[in-house]
């Protein structure tokens, strides 16, 4: 701080090199102004110090020293480099200060732009400070001072910094009782007269410390700022909150504690949605780290790859699937989707993944392969042939016509029918690929006749290629010998009634009529005696 003004207080204080630690000022709070009620004891030092041995400064005690980083008169301290890194080395919480020559907010904002310029490469872990006390500043009204001071104290407060205003004890009674800031106040006595806000008392310039040649201010302090100034971490700043790596704000994106963060241009964490050219992320609303996985947000769901950017399309997790709709701003799918290849899927209502195999919908049911696909058209399975809709994709029951014929799919589970099939009390075969016969089909158990135009089994007489055939109560078509009605009459081989024919049969002549009915032709002489009549089946 300024010499003349230090020496001229210095036969105050002279000697009071110790300091009584009698616990922790809650942070904010500043209270005493005597030894007694301080924290800790440090130093501050600029050029006028020469080298320091800082390994013996914190051997004496010190725990703390602010360095002069310059003015704008005289640019940087000659010792602000080797000060600073060597306070830091020797485990110093270490502050700067930038004496001040500003008359105006302008000059004031110049100034704090430019110790930020000086202190960029180096780690500043106390307050930084502005010291407001050259005759340059005793005409200013109050008001004027306290713009000053507002103007340098809001751009260190920006850039991340802690700031302090210094002064002597005059100046803040009489000029700056109105400053926000915390305030070092510099008063050479037993004690300091001056209570409001006090953080730091420079109780004598007079300081007898080991490692510095010479006198050397020498200071209390009253706040605690571990918990304001930080190494690492999230803190608290007006609202919201900041991030800091090694001393100093970050601002963009942070890696920290297995996740990410982001810091905007005033290095104020965000949270919510935010877009930038890598992407979409989703930041909690709770400590702001990025959204991953599946998350839901106002209601929907969304999905976050590994480093926070919103996906869109086709996420597995585990074994399941899910489409997040490009078309829909990235919302998990919950109904039915078509892609460009005409492909249709269906996302379960309830968590979104994708149907496979088996499903009813709306009372529908459906086959999705193991690819989503909504299947159509034949498919056969363990359990059968069935048969999908082409448009609809719905399973078909009864009867359907399509290119090779007419099918009859189950009413019990739409299984394809083959063989013989009761539909409506009406028979019906249907052959191994599923189609309806007509016409006279041989099958195992005989020869039936199923109707051409509807495809029922025919019983009775019936006329097929121009010819006559008769079959039973059970659809046989029968042959032989067969009574009808107590008539006779006689069917050849393939069932077709025999008209106007001479027969033989087991040795005995016929005739059947044109009706087909079967008579026995009478001979002249009497059939010999015992000679067997032929075999005439009754109608069944």
């Amino acid at each position: 701080m300024k010499k003349q003004w230090k020496r001229a207080l210095g036969r105050f204080c002279a000697g009071l090199l110790t300091v009584a630690m009698l616990g922790m000022v809650p942070a904010g709070e500043a209270l005493a102004v005597t030894a007694n009620g301080a924290i800790a004891q440090g130093i501050d030092v600029s050029k006028h110090n020469g080298a320091v041995n800082w390994g013996q400064v914190a051997a004496s005690g010190m725990k703390f020293t602010f360095i002069k980083a310059g003015s704008t008169k005289s640019g940087v301290d000659p010792q602000f480099a080797a000060n600073i890194t060597g306070a830091q080395a020797a485990g110093l919480k270490t502050g700067v200060y930038l004496y001040s020559y500003a008359t105006t907010p302008e000059q004031a904002a110049n100034e704090a732009n430019l110790v930020l310029q000086w202190i960029a490469p180096y780690t500043v872990n106390f307050p930084i400070v502005f010291d407001i006390e050259d005759s340059c500043h005793k005409g200013l009204s109050n008001q004027q001072l306290i713009d000053i001071v507002n103007a340098f104290c809001t751009i260190i407060d920006a850039a991340g910094y802690y700031p302090m205003v210094y002064s002597n004890k005059n100046m803040f009674v009489d000029k700056m009782g109105n400053a926000g800031w915390d305030k070092w106040v510099a008063q050479y006595n037993s004690s300091c007269d001056y209570n409001n806000n006090v953080c730091f008392w420079q109780y004598s310039s007079n300081g007898n410390v080991g490692g510095v040649s010479g006198r050397v201010d020498v200071n209390y302090q009253y706040k605690d700022y571990s918990q304001l100034i930080i190494p690492e971490g999230f803190i608290e700043h007006n609202g919201n909150v900041r991030f800091y790596s090694n001393w100093k704000m970050q601002k963009g994106w942070v890696a920290y504690n297995d996740t990410k963060y982001f810091l905007d241009g005033a290095g104020n964490l965000v949270r919510g949605w935010l877009s930038d050219q890598t992407g979409t992320y989703y930041l909690s609303p709770q400590d702001g780290s990025i959204a991953r996985g599946q998350c839901q947000v106002d209601g929907r769901d969304y999905y976050f790859n590994a480093d926070g950017i919103k996906t869109a399309g086709w996420v597995s997790v585990g074994e399941a699937k899910y489409f997040y709709d490009p078309a829909g701003d990235g919302v998990m799918k919950r109904e039915w989707l078509s892609d460009e290849k005409g492909n249709c899927y269906f996302f379960d209502r309830t968590d979104g993944h994708m149907l496979t195999g088996g499903q009813v919908i709306d009372n529908v049911e459906y086959l999705f392969n193991p690819d989503g696909i909504r299947q159509h058209g034949w498919v056969t399975l363990e359990n059968g042939t069935f048969y999908y809709d082409p448009v609809s994709g719905g399973k078909v029951r009864g009867f359907l016509d399509d290119a090779k014929g007419r099918h009859y799919l189950s009413l019990d589970d739409g299984h394809m029918v083959t063989g013989p099939a009761v539909i409506d009390k009406q028979n019906y075969f249907f052959n191994a690929e599923g189609i309806m016969a007509t016409g006279i089909v041989a099958r195992e158990d005989g020869s039936y006749y199923y109707d051409p135009a509807g495809g029922q089994m025919v019983t009775g007489w019936f006329t097929a290629a121009d010819k006559t055939f008769y079959a039973d109560a059970n659809g046989h078509i029968v042959t032989g010998v067969y009574e009808i009605d107590g008539k006779p009459y006689y069917f050849d081989a393939e069932g077709a009634l025999v008209r106007d024919t001479a027969l033989e049969i087991e040795g005995t002549a016929y005739v059947t009529n044109p009706e087909g009915v079967l008579t026995q032709v009478v001979e002249e002489a009497p059939p010999a005696e015992g000679a067997p009549a032929p075999e005439v089946r009754p109608q069944a």
